[in-house]
């Protein structure tokens, strides 16, 4: 592994685990707050807000053990890094409108997310074929 690589790694690592402690903050938030006014098992926007709840904190728990991962450096760390940049990828995505509704300073975080996801596919997928 080339110096480069190994502070693209380093960058990621402290990303996911940024990410991951403000996706769960942000959906401890969304949770304690008044986003939804009755319980969050029903249906609230022609959505049920127990679904969305789950998937932030899943979504920030996979990226809290991702940085874990690499920093660790085990073998599938790469692959797993895949597959959490994929939903922070989805999750992101699909809480964007939400967050311009309520308050267009809330996608910012959001698209610096989205931009440093989608520009480190291509060196998690070139690590993880080597690791293969």
């Amino acid at each position: 592994m080339t110096n480069k690589d190994r502070r693209i790694q380093l960058f990621l690592q402290i990303f996911y685990l940024l990410v991951g402690i403000y996706t769960i903050i942000n959906t401890f938030g969304a949770l304690y707050s008044s986003r939804y006014p009755d319980d969050i098992f029903d249906f609230y926007n022609s959505d049920i807000p127990v679904f969305s709840l789950a998937a932030g904190f899943i979504t920030g728990f996979a990226a809290l053990l991702s940085s874990f991962t690499l920093w660790t450096k085990v073998n599938w760390a790469f692959g797993f890094a895949i597959f959490t940049s994929g939903l922070l990828l989805c999750y992101n995505l699909l809480e964007m409108g939400n967050a311009i509704f309520r308050n267009p300073y809330e996608a910012v975080p959001m698209v610096i997310i989205l931009v440093i996801v989608l520009q480190s596919f291509p060196f998690l997928l070139k690590q993880t074929d080597r690791h293969l």
